[in-house]
C-alpha cells in the first residue's frame, strides 16, 4: 500500500495537461496522431518550454499566479482546479476551505465540538422524530444525532469519519448510488489536502483514507471541489426498503465552525 500521495504542483498540472489533450483530440482540435506536447502547451500559454518542463518537474520556487492562470485557462482548467494549483503553488486563497477555522488552522479535539452544541441543537435532535438532525465537524467527523439518523444507520458512531465509512462493505451495501457520492466526498477531500495538507488533522484523515484500494483508484481520477452541495441526495437501501434521503446542510457558528444536516427519507416506488 505505501505511505499516501497528493499531488505536487507539477503532478496536477501534468494532469491537467494529458487531459487538455483528450479534450483537444475528442474535439478535433488536435489530431489523434499528435500529443500535446510541452513545446506546443507553452507556446499556447505564451510561456517557455524550457520553464514548463521545469514546473512539471517541480524544479522551480513558486510559481506566480500569472503563470497559473495561462496554463488553467490553456487546459480548461475549473474554478476548484486552478484554487488547488494555487494552494499547491502556496499561494493563499481569498477564502478558507473549511470556514470558520481560525488563522492557525488548528482542529479542536472532539470534546470541544462536543461541549459546543447548543441548547438549540440539542432541541431539535430530542423533537425530530421523522427527520434525520445531525451535527459534524468542518472535516465531516459526527459530533452527534438524533434517535431517526441511528435507526437509519444504526452502526455510526460519533467521532466516526463519514468518507471512511463511506469505503465500508456495509457503506457499498447501503449506499445505492455509492459511485456518486463517494467521488464527490473524494475531490472535496482533494480540496482540503490542498490546503491544509501540512497539518496534522488533514494528514491524519488522509492516512486513514489511504488504507482503503477503493480511496486509492478514486484519488486517481484527480477531481477536486471546494464545497459540499447545501441540498443533496442519496438513495439509500435502510430500515428494509429503498429510499431516497434530501439531505439540506448548513454551516453553523456557535464558538466553533459546525456542520448541521437535516434529512428526510422518501420512500422510492417500486
Amino acid at each position: 500500500m505505501g505511505d499516501p500521495e497528493n499531488s505536487t504542483l507539477g503532478q496536477y498540472l501534468t494532469f491537467l495537461r494529458q487531459r487538455e489533450e483528450q479534450r483537444r483530440h475528442r474535439t478535433g482540435a488536435l489530431p489523434r496522431t499528435k500529443k500535446l506536447s510541452r513545446e506546443r502547451a507553452a507556446g499556447d500559454a505564451h510561456i517557455t518550454a524550457s520553464y514548463l518542463t521545469k514546473v512539471e518537474r517541480d524544479e522551480v520556487g513558486q510559481v506566480s499566479v500569472e503563470i497559473l492562470r495561462l496554463l488553467t485557462d490553456t487546459y480548461h482548467a475549473s474554478d476548484d482546479e486552478w484554487r488547488y494549483l494555487c494552494d499547491l503553488a502556496g499561494h493563499a486563497a481569498p477564502y478558507p476551505a473549511l470556514p470558520g477555522l481560525n488563522e492557525t488552522l488548528d482542529m479542536p479535539p472532539m470534546t470541544e465540538f462536543e461541549n459546543a452544541l447548543s441548547s438549540f441543537m440539542r432541541t431539535e435532535m430530542d423533537e425530530s422524530t421523522s427527520d434525520l438532525v445531525s451535527f459534524y465537524t468542518p472535516q465531516r467527523r459526527l459530533i452527534a444525532a438524533n434517535a431517526a439518523y441511528f435507526e437509519t444507520f444504526p452502526t455510526h458512531r460519533p467521532g466516526m469519519y463519514m468518507l471512511e465509512w463511506s469505503f465500508t462493505d456495509e457503506a457499498k451495501t447501503v449506499m445505492l448510488n455509492w459511485d456518486d457520492q463517494v467521488d464527490q466526498g473524494v475531490a472535496w477531500h482533494r480540496g482540503i489536502i490542498g490546503r491544509y495538507g501540512h497539518t496534522n488533522w488533514a494528514q491524519e484523515s488522509h492516512r486513514r483514507l489511504w488504507q482503503f484500494d477503493d480511496f486509492r483508484k478514486k484519488w486517481e481520477a484527480h477531481e477536486v471541489s471546494y464545497a459540499r452541495p447545501l441540498v443533496s441526495q442519496a438513495l439509500l437501501a435502510v430500515r428494509g426498503g429503498r429510499y431516497t434521503m434530501i439531505m439540506e446542510n448548513w454551516l453553523l457558528q456557535y464558538g466553533l465552525p459546525i456542520m448541521r444536516s437535516r434529512s428526510r427519507l422518501q420512500p422510492i416506488p417500486n
